[in-house]
């Protein structure tokens, strides 16, 4: 089987993470035997990236193999935010070329797979109206449930999706928000994938033990990832529990701000930030841990609860639309999003009943529904299904 992975955005350096899962997907899928290769238009804005624009280094197609994946990306830019029809036409016209491009080096895909409906998917039903080829959509955006689907945009995503021979969500709450999205149209809840260094075996029998009791917290410092009310809610727990540390790994814009909020509530001996992490350094974080917290606003899956759990660490998350999946009584708590005081209860209940939480049996539980071969076993199912040898 030969499928063809079109995400809607992509690494676009080695180190970059912004879109990893796809990438590490590609990888798992060409590891279980199936013939794979990215093709990824990577448009930047113009509005935060102007600098690069007069670069002509900066646009073309780059190809290049990413751990035996062959990945052929095309580099341009928006031009046009308050006419974004352009945008997508030139969109759609870069990912075509790359398509010819791929095919006349590696010969045509039996089935796409397109991550998220806009725009991989938009661009994958293109590639259906001039070859037949089939195609599935995985939908991953936390778009929907932000209400940043303009109204321009729904015509040609709604067509895409009705014309999908199968239809993913990486949540199950997030299927039913989709189901809602598009009327009349099934989705079925696919996980993400546990990355392969993180399946990689660990020894926690001979985890060192902290001298205190250390969540970590790993993400993108910014607004949806609920860190200015993850620290107010962590200094109430250190009133009751001084021994708590809480290390955070990841920058973003809020960087600046959140430093100074960890001040203002005396967290400077509590709270740790570890700047941003490469994978390694993120495994390395999670092993010197006992347990991992992220208060999003909104997520459609959490691939780094799953990491989490997969290193035997408890979990805190919010009710925000993917961690209800990962999240159960038997690996972590669940609060509201935004509700601080909820939290503070979590953080001080998940630190009393510490002992209930065995790493090796969390660890055990999480590959077994979100490691590498059973996930890849039923996307594998989804493109024999859009085939139509199942």
């Amino acid at each position: 089987m030969h499928t063809l992975i079109i995400p809607s955005w992509y690494p676009s350096t080695p180190d970059d993470v912004n879109g990893i899962f796809f990438r590490l997907q590609a990888q798992a899928l060409q590891r279980s035997g199936v013939k794979v290769g990215v093709v990824a238009p990577i448009f930047r804005s113009f509005r935060t990236q102007a600098k690069t624009a007069f670069n002509p280094k900066n646009y073309g197609i780059r190809t290049y193999i990413d751990k035996d994946v062959p990945t052929y990306v095309y580099d341009s830019m928006f031009f046009f935010p308050r006419i974004p029809h352009i945008d997508r036409k030139r969109e759609i016209a870069a990912s075509m070329k790359l398509f010819r491009r791929y095919v006349a080096d590696h010969g045509m895909p039996d089935v796409l797979h397109a991550h998220c409906v806009n725009s991989g998917g938009i661009i994958a039903y293109e590639i259906h109206k001039a070859t037949g080829i089939p195609y599935v959509i995985t939908e991953h955006s936390t778009t929907y449930a932000r209400k940043l689907i303009r109204n321009w945009q729904r015509p040609l995503m709604y067509a895409a999706a009705q014309n999908a021979a199968c239809r993913l969500a990486v949540s199950r709450d997030f299927a039913e928000l989709l189901k809602e999205e598009y009327r009349g149209l099934e989705w079925q809840y696919v996980p993400n994938i546990l990355s392969a260094s993180f399946e990689a075996p660990i020894d926690l029998a001979n985890k060192p033990a902290n001298e205190d009791f250390t969540f970590c917290s790993v993400a993108h410092l910014q607004h949806k990832k609920g860190y200015d009310i993850l620290l107010p809610a962590f200094a109430e727990a250190v009133k009751a529990y001084p021994n708590l540390k809480l290390k955070i790994g990841g920058g973003g814009y809020e960087e600046f701000k959140l430093h100074r909020l960890a001040k203002d509530l005396g967290l400077e001996n509590n709270v740790i930030f570890e700047g941003r992490l490469k994978n390694e350094e993120v495994l390395e974080l999670m092993y010197q841990s006992d347990a991992f917290v992220l208060a999003s606003r909104h997520e459609t899956f959490g691939v780094v609860f799953i990491e989490a759990l997969a290193q035997g660490l408890p979990v805190i998350a919010t009710r925000c639309g993917g961690p209800e999946t990962i999240v159960n009584p038997s690996n972590g708590l669940l609060v509201d999003v935004g509700d601080q005081k909820s939290l503070t209860e979590a953080l001080i209940s998940l630190y009393r009943n510490r002992k209930k939480y065995f790493p090796r049996l969390l660890r055990e539980n999480c590959l077994k529904e979100f490691g590498e071969r059973p996930v890849t076993e039923q996307i594998i199912s989804a493109y024999n299904k859009a085939l139509g040898t199942t």
